[in-house]
């Protein structure tokens, strides 16, 4: 995961050492609503170190350039670390778009509920109408919850 390897250089540099282990990631769409991967500016982080401190940053998505100073932060509760993942961004939209379930992103991130019933981490995707799509990342299988 690129995005790690430039935290890693950004935080050796601020004299913080060691790995970093992706919790959660949350993105920053164009004009608060998005259609194409294009319409995601960059990504909000959540990473855990070795020793168990927890940094939030923002990094660009490429093309655009531009990443913020990790900050310590409090771990968040109830997900897990993320060590891979197979299914990109990319192919979760790709999925919203082939499900009735909203033509348009409002919301988009991915993590790992802990939870005996959470097998793989997921991308969870708000639509425009207010359902949520939920896709495996590492299956690509998906579902859409509506909420009524």
């Amino acid at each position: 995961m690129e995005d790690h390897q430039a935290l890693s250089e950004s935080a050796q540099k601020m004299g913080i050492t060691g790995n970093f282990h992706l919790l959660s990631k949350t993105a920053r769409i164009k004009n608060g609503i998005g259609r194409t991967p294009e319409d995601v500016l960059g990504w909000d982080y959540i990473v855990k170190d070795d020793v168990g401190t927890c940094y939030k940053y923002y990094a660009a998505q490429p093309p655009l350039i531009g990443m913020s100073y990790p900050e310590p932060i409090e771990c968040p509760l109830g997900i897990r670390v993320i060590n891979n993942y197979e299914v990109k961004f990319q192919q979760a939209i790709e999925k919203m778009q082939q499900l009735d379930c909203g033509g348009a992103f409002v919301g988009l991130g991915l993590y790992w509920v802990l939870s005996p019933l959470s097998t793989n981490p997921e991308w969870h995707i708000r639509t425009d109408i207010g359902s949520e799509i939920v896709v495996n990342a590492n299956t690509d299988e998906a579902n859409c919850l509506s909420y009524k």
